[in-house]
C-alpha cells in the first residue's frame, strides 16, 4: 500500500479535508449559516466601492454577523451553551471594559459606534466557536483560502499581463479593494499561514496545487504591497506555524530533522514568491524605491515611516500619561489626540491620525490599564489553549498551526499598524479565534444545542437592527452623501454641494467633516457668518478641534473683527501649541499692530513646524525684515520663497529688489528677468520702481 510523504510526516494527524468536501448533514438553518459566513468572508475583502468603502465593509459585517448568529441559535447548530468557550470570558470582559470606558468618551456617539462594531465581531466569534466544531471547520477554511486566492489573483493579474490601465497593478488593486496597502497587508497576514499549513498537510496532488498556488500568489502580493511591518509580521507567524506543526511532542523530530521532501515544497514556494515579486517589480511598481532599499529601510530608524510612527507613539504616550487610569473612551482616540499632535504630523497633513499605528497603545489610550490587562488575559488564554490543543491527539495539527500562525502574525503586525481597526483583518481574527475555540471539542462529538424559538430570538434581532440602523446605516448614508458632495464641488456646483452636505448631516449629525466642508465652501463664497456657525457645530461634536477655532478666527478676520479673531486663534493654540496656522495668523495680526518682535517670533514658530512648505511664511518674514531695515535677512527669506515656489513672479521680483539693494546687480538682473518672464505685468511695475533705476540706466547705456 502506498503511503504519501505528507502522511508519513504527519504521523497520526488526520489528513487535511478535501477543499470541496461537504460538511455534516445539518438542517436548513445550519446550511444557511454556512452560506452566510461564506458570503461574509468573501464580501468584506472583495467588495469595492468608491462610495464610503470602509464604512460599506463594516456595514456588511453589521448585517451578516447578526444574521449568522440568528441562524446558529435558530438552527441549533453546534455544541450546547455550556461549557463556555475558553476565550469567551476575556473577550466579553474586553467588551464590558469598552462599555465602561464610554463614561470618559469625548463624544458618546463615536464610542457607541465602535461598541457596535465590537459587538458584531464578538457575535461572529461566538457563532464560529459554537457552531463550527472540528468536523465542520473545513467549510470556513475553504471560504478563507478561496477568498485569499481570488484577492491575490485579482491583484497580481493586471501588471502580469501588462494592462495599460493597471500601472502599479498590485498596489492599485489593493487600494481599490482595501483603500490602503497597509489594510491589505493586515488582511493577507491573517490567512497566509493557514494556506501554508494546509499545503504542508495536503496528501492529494490537486489539493497541493490549489493550496500551493494560493500560498505562492498571496506571498508575492504581500511582498508587492511594500508594507515592511507586514513583512516582519508574516515571518513571525510562519515561525509559530513551523513550531506548532513540527512540534516534537507529536512529530518524529523538528522541522529541520523531518523528511526533506516535506520541507522543500514550502521553502521553494516562498523563495519563488520572493523572486517573482522582485522580477515583476519593474513592471508592476515602476518608479518606486528598489526592493533592496525598501528591505534595508525596515531597520533604518531615520526612514519616513518610522519617523511617522515615532511621532504618533510619542503623542500617544503623552495622551496615556494624562489619562493613565481611565483612558479617553473607546472609539474616540482621533478626537482626543488633537492636543498631542507633534510638529511632524502638522508638517505631513496627508497622514492619518485616527489611530496611533499600534493596537496596544490604542488599547491603553482608549480603555486605560484595565483594557491592557484584559488584553493580556486574552493573549495568555490563546497561548494556553494553543498548547492544550497541541497535546491533543484529536486535533488537526495543520489547522491549529495555521490558526496560531495567523493570530501571531496579526499580533506582531499590531505593534506597527492596525489590525482590529480594519474590517477585513478584524473579521479574520474573530473567525480564527472562533475556530481555535471550536477545536477544543473532539472530532466526532455530535452533541447538539437545542434550537431557540423565534419568540426568544426576534427581540434580540430587533435590537441588532436598531444598532445597525443608528450606528452603521446612518453613518454609511452620511458618508455616501459627503462623497457625492465632493464630486459636485469639483464641478463648481457650490449650492448643490451645500445641499448634499446638509443631507449628509441629516443622516449623521455627528459627521464633523461634513460641517468642516460646509465651512470651507461658505468661506470661499464670502458667507463668513455661516462659516462661523458651521465651525461652532464642529465644536459641539469635536470640542478639541483646533481647526474649528482657526476657521472661526479666519472668518472673524474677514469680517474685520480682529479682537474676536485673535481670541479664536489663541483658543486654537491653547488646544495644541504646535498648530502652525494659528501662529501664522497671530503673527499677521501682531505685524499689523506694529509688534515686530512678537510677529517675528510667531512667524518663526510656524516656520519651524511647517518647514519649507508654506511660501507665504517666508514672504511675510521678508516683508517684516524690510520694515525694520534688516535687508540681508529679508533677501534670505525671499530667496527661500523662490526655492519653494519657483514659478512665483512676485517672489522673484522681491529677490531682484533686495539684490539691487545688496549691490548684486547681475543677480538682480537675472531675478528680474525671471520675474517678468513669469508675469508680464511686472515689466511696467519695474519701469517705475526706483529700486531698479540703476539697472535701467545700465541697460540704456549698452
Amino acid at each position: 500500500m502506498r503511503h504519501p510523504i505528507a502522511e508519513k510526516v504527519t504521523g497520526d494527524v488526520q489528513p487535511s479535508p478535501a477543499i470541496a468536501a461537504a460538511g455534516r448533514g445539518d438542517g436548513f438553518g445550519c446550511r444557511a449559516l454556512d452560506i452566510t459566513l461564506g458570503v461574509l468572508i468573501a464580501a468584506v475583502p472583495l467588495t469595492y466601492s468608491v462610495l464610503a468603502p470602509a464604512s460599506l465593509k463594516w456595514a456588511l459585517l453589521g448585517l451578516l454577523a447578526p444574521v449568522a448568529a440568528f441562524l446558529w441559535l435558530w438552527g441549533g447548530c453546534g455544541r450546547p451553551f455550556l461549557p463556555l468557550p475558553k476565550l469567551a470570558a476575556p473577550l466579553f470582559t474586553l467588551l464590558l471594559v469598552s462599555g465602561l470606558s464610554l463614561l470618559q468618551a469625548i463624544n458618546l456617539y463615536y464610542g457607541l459606534q465602535r461598541m457596535a462594531f465590537l459587538l458584531f465581531l464578538f457575535l461572529l466569534y461566538l457563532t464560529v466557536a459554537y457552531a463550527f466544531h472540528p468536523d465542520r471547520q473545513e467549510t470556513l477554511i475553504r471560504y478563507l483560502l478561496l477568498t485569499l486566492l481570488v484577492v491575490s489573483g485579482l491583484s497580481l493579474f493586471g501588471c502580469t499581463i501588462g494592462l495599460p490601465l493597471m500601472i502599479g497593478g498590485p498596489i492599485e488593486m489593493i487600494h481599490r479593494l482595501f483603500g490602503n496597502t497597509n489594510y491589505g497587508a493586515a488582511y493577507l497576514i491573517t490567512v497566509i499561514p493557514l494556506g501554508m499549513a494546509l499545503y504542508l498537510a495536503a496528501s492529494r496532488s490537486w489539493e497541493k496545487a490549489v493550496y500551493g498556488t494560493t500560498l505562492f500568489l498571496s506571498m508575492a502580493l504581500l511582498i508587492h504591497s511594500m508594507v515592511r511591518g507586514a513583512w516582519v509580521g508574516i515571518w513571525i507567524g510562519l515561525w509559530i506555524l513551523v513550531r506548532v506543526y513540527f512540534s516534537s511532542e507529536r512529530r518524529p523530530g523538528t522541522f529541520w530533522s523531518a523528511p526533506h521532501r516535506s520541507q522543500i515544497g514550502p521553502l521553494l514556494l516562498l523563495g519563488s514568491a520572493v523572486l517573482l515579486a522582485v522580477a515583476l517589480r519593474p513592471l508592476c511598481l515602476p518608479g518606486l524605491t528598489s526592493f533592496g532599499e525598501r528591505v534595508a529601510s525596515v531597520f533604518d530608524p531615520g526612514s519616513d515611516s518610522l519617523q511617522l510612527r515615532w511621532a504618533f507613539w510619542e503623542g500617544t504616550l503623552r495622551l496615556i500619561r494624562d489619562h493613565i487610569w481611565t483612558g479617553v473612551g473607546v472609539g474616540t482616540f482621533a478626537l482626543a489626540f488633537v492636543p498631542y499632535r507633534s510638529p511632524f504630523i502638522y508638517r505631513n497633513p496627508g497622514v492619518q491620525v485616527e489611530h496611533p499605528h499600534n493596537e496596544y497603545l490604542n488599547l491603553w489610550a482608549e480603555l486605560g490599564p484595565l483594557g491592557v490587562l484584559v488584553c493580556l488575559w486574552l493573549l495568555v488564554r490563546v497561548v494556553r489553549l494553543g498548547r492544550h490543543l497541541a497535546s491533543s491527539a484529536q486535533v488537526r495539527r495543520e489547522v491549529l498551526a495555521g490558526v496560531l500562525g495567523g493570530l501571531a502574525a496579526a499580533a506582531a503586525y499590531g505593534t506597527l499598524f492596525y489590525v482590529a481597526q480594519v474590517p477585513e483583518s478584524a473579521v479574520n481574527v474573530a473567525i480564527l479565534l472562533g475556530i481555535l475555540d471550536g477545536m477544543d471539542r473532539g472530532v466526532g462529538q455530535v452533541e447538539r444545542a437545542r434550537p431557540l424559538r423565534l419568540s426568544v430570538l426576534v427581540p434580540g434581532l430587533l435590537v441588532m437592527g436598531l444598532l445597525y440602523f443608528q450606528y452603521v446605516l446612518r453613518p454609511l448614508a452620511g458618508e455616501v452623501h459627503y462623497f457625492l458632495a465632493q464630486g459636485e464641488l469639483r464641478e463648481g456646483r457650490m449650492e448643490a454641494s451645500l445641499s448634499r452636505l446638509e443631507r449628509s448631516l441629516e443622516w449623521n449629525p455627528h459627521y464633523y467633516l461634513a460641517h468642516y466642508k460646509r465651512a470651507q465652501i461658505f468661506s470661499s463664497m464670502g458667507r463668513y457668518q455661516e462659516t462661523i456657525h458651521e465651525a461652532q457645530e464642529i465644536l459641539r461634536v469635536h470640542p478639541k478641534s483646533e481647526i474649528a477655532y482657526w476657521a472661526m478666527g479666519t472668518a472673524y478676520l474677514k469680517l474685520g473683527e480682529k479682537a474676536r479673531a485673535k481670541e479664536m486663534f489663541l483658543q486654537a493654540t491653547a488646544i495644541n501649541p504646535n498648530f502652525p496656522h494659528a501662529h501664522y495668523n497671530l503673527a499677521v495680526l501682531a505685524a499689523q499692530e506694529g509688534q515686530i518682535a512678537g510677529a517675528e517670533a510667531l512667524f518663526l514658530r510656524a516656520k519651524d513646524v511647517l518647514g519649507r512648505r508654506e511660501v507665504s511664511l517666508y514672504t511675510h518674514l521678508g516683508n517684516l525684515y524690510e520694515r525694520v531695515g534688516r535687508m540681508k535677512e529679508a533677501l534670505e527669506m525671499y530667496e527661500a520663497a523662490v526655492v519653494i515656489q519657483p514659478n512665483s513672479g512676485s517672489a522673484w521680483y522681491s529677490v531682484a529688489r533686495f539684490r539691487v539693494l545688496a549691490g548684486d546687480g547681475s543677480g538682480a538682473h537675472a531675478a528680474l528677468a525671471r520675474a517678468m518672464e513669469l508675469d508680464k505685468a511686472l515689466q511696467a511695475r519695474a519701469a517705475k520702481d526706483p529700486a531698479f533705476k540703476a539697472l535701467r540706466q545700465g541697460d540704456s547705456s549698452k
